[in-house]
Parts: C-alpha cells; structure tokens; sequence
C-alpha cells in the first residue's frame, strides 16, 4: 500500500505581504529643499508634506541642540555648534590705501554658530568633482 502524504490548505488570510520592490531613486540634478523633499518622497514612498515635515523637525532638533549649548552631530558631515567670540580692546589700526592711523573701537564678546567638519568627510571632499576646478 501506498501512503500518501495529504496536505491541506487552510483559508487562513495570508499575513506575510510581498517585498515592495523599490526602484532607485537618482539624486537632483539642483539642490534646493524642494528637490530634496522630493526626492525623499520618492524614495521612501511618503507624501510630500510628510518629507518636509521629518526635515523641519529635524532642523529644529539641530536648532534646540546647539541653542541648549551642545555639540550636535549632523550625521557624517560634523557637528554644529555655538561659539562665544572673546571681547576686543580699543586699539591703533592703519588705513592700508592712505597709511593714516585709526583707531578701532572695542568689540563686546559675542555668540556665533560654528561648524566643524568631521575628518571623514573632509577625506570624501578632496575626491569630490566640482565644475569650477582648481588649477
């Protein structure tokens, strides 16, 4: 006798979607917000309005950060960051074209964003290829 092996199917609904197959996405050709948001949006398969509002949040936790007085990471690129400028004392200047004495006035301590590019990023510049090449 022959056994046979007997496999039912059950009309269970299937839970395992298939695998969204994404096609690339090519990067602007001009970046400006509105190619990036787009791009994102294509990318990811979201509406337009919710790419730009990931950014704009994203912007202003970088915004919060470096207003709270902290170094914030900026992905690979570096950190952002607020620096306080010491204060200046008057001093005596000369006027490069004439060659007459100035004085220069004093200037008070003042805050100022700052970004430091991380050394990776700097490596990844000097391959970059820009229109306007150096001699």
């Amino acid at each position: 006798m022959d056994k046979k092996i007997k496999t039912e199917k059950k009309d269970a609904p299937k839970t395992a979607a298939k695998p969204v197959i994404k096609s690339k996405v090519k990067y602007p050709e001009k970046f400006t917000a509105q190619t990036i948001i787009h791009y994102l949006s294509e990318k990811h398969d979201i509406p337009k309005a919710k790419a730009k509002e990931i950014i704009e949040d994203l912007y202003d936790v970088i915004h919060m950060g470096a207003i709270k007085g902290e170094r914030v990471p900026v992905g690979k690129f570096g950190k952002l960051y607020i620096k306080i400028k010491p204060a200046t004392k008057e001093r005596m200047g000369r006027n490069p074209i004439t060659g007459e004495e100035i004085k220069i006035a004093a200037k008070k301590a003042k805050k100022a964003p700052k970004f430091t590019f991380s050394k990776s990023y700097k490596e990844i510049a000097l391959k970059a290829n820009l229109k306007n090449k150096i001699a």
